[in-house]
């Protein structure tokens, strides 16, 4: 009922002007807004999840509207640079895309050019090295596809499965904790998908061939980079832990693989999913992180924490309006639900050997052995 009322008060400031007011006032210009996205579609990704993949045409939509509101676009460092030093130009905001995936590449990447955008790729980069489906969100995409039938996946699922009775987002959580208890490799996990896409009746292989829920490439994400995309920290395997050897090992991959990549050393972090805990701003200090990002809804002012600094996460369902009056500042001064986000999934809790593969020196793409890295 909140999200109702709320979107109700946003649409209806935006049309009476209230936000054009809230855009262009002193209290604006004090404030960062930075905007998360993570996926535009190369087919039809933002059917299956609208709150994570953008169709190609309603990024651009939001572009527009970013160049029509005459929002100043900046990149990262220097915003939160100027943030702090209380130099913000009018209607400062800062484009973020979370994760790394070849859509950001193909298809968000030439919509960027076309406007000039300063933007910050946050780079999870261990299926850089295994360029196969991320295990999860492809479990999750195929089971979407299928539509309502029943399959079988002997050895994994019970019985016979009906996905019009049951949500594919509980099927596909089952799979996951199938591989996560059976300790599969991402080789073994690949398997287990292409397993699953044939139960289903879907050709996996033709949908590895789209590069669909893939990673960039070493080179693509190089080729980005000498473009001038600013490639930061967002752990090697998507992962956290309440361990600091080993949330700290997951930061030390990364920077290793994005610096062998950009030739610049990587200072600015994102939290993966927004789970973050309270140790996490120290930890990031002593690793020579300079500034987090989450997924908490909100403003960044010169009190924020540069480790706690809020994103609003963009969502393709969300109407022009909405999106005006978040950049405007209004839906900031709302009531909002708490944006602390905890999720056990995200927490690696072991030494395992593949979780502590070093990084290649160089990283020569060709000589990379992607079996190493499982």
């Amino acid at each position: 009922m909140l999200g109702k009322v709320k979107r109700l008060l946003t649409i209806s400031a935006d049309s009476l002007g209230v936000t054009s007011l809230f855009l262009n006032s002193e209290w604006r210009r004090q404030r960062l807004v930075i905007l998360c996205y993570h996926g535009v579609s190369i087919e039809d990704e933002h059917r299956w999840e609208p709150a994570i993949y953008f169709p190609p045409e309603k990024l651009r939509q939001r572009f527009e509207t970013l160049r029509r509101r005459r929002c100043n676009v900046l990149p990262l460092e220097d915003a939160i640079n100027r943030l702090y030093a209380g130099t913000l130009p009018p209607r400062s905001v800062v484009l973020t895309f979370d994760d790394g995936t070849y859509d950001n590449y193909a298809v968000a990447a030439p919509i960027i050019d076309e406007f000039g955008y300063p933007v910050t790729l946050y780079f999870t980069t261990y299926y850089s090295m295994y360029n196969r489906p991320v295990f999860d969100v492809m479990c999750s995409y195929l089971l979407w596809k299928a539509g309502p039938k029943r399959f079988a996946l002997p050895g994994v699922l019970e019985g016979t499965t009906d996905l019009s009775q049951v949500s594919f987002r509980q099927v596909a959580q089952r799979v996951k904790e199938y591989a996560f208890s059976a300790r599969m490799s991402a080789p073994e996990k690949d398997r287990l998908l292409g397993r699953l896409a044939e139960s289903l009746g879907l050709d996996y292989e033709a949908i590895c061939a789209s590069r669909i829920l893939q990673v960039m490439t070493t080179s693509e994400a190089r080729e980005l980079a000498d473009r001038g995309y600013d490639i930061q920290l967002h752990t090697h395997r998507h992962r956290v832990s309440r361990r600091r050897a080993l949330f700290q090992r997951e930061i030390v991959q990364n920077r290793q693989y994005i610096q062998a990549v950009t030739n610049t050393a990587p200072r600015h972090f994102c939290y993966p999913c927004g789970v973050w805990l309270d140790d996490y701003p120290r930890w990031l200090g002593n690793a020579g992180v300079v500034s987090a990002t989450t997924c908490d809804p909100g403003l960044a002012t010169r009190d924020t924490d540069p480790y706690l600094l809020p994103r609003f996460l963009d969502a393709s369902s969300r109407p022009d309006a909405e999106f005006g009056a978040w950049i405007s500042g209004f839906t900031s001064i709302l009531p909002q639900r708490s944006g602390r986000i905890f999720r056990n999934d995200q927490f690696i809790e072991e030494e395992q050997p593949d979780l502590l593969a070093a990084i290649p020196a160089g990283l020569d793409e060709a000589a990379l052995d992607p079996i190493a890295f499982k």
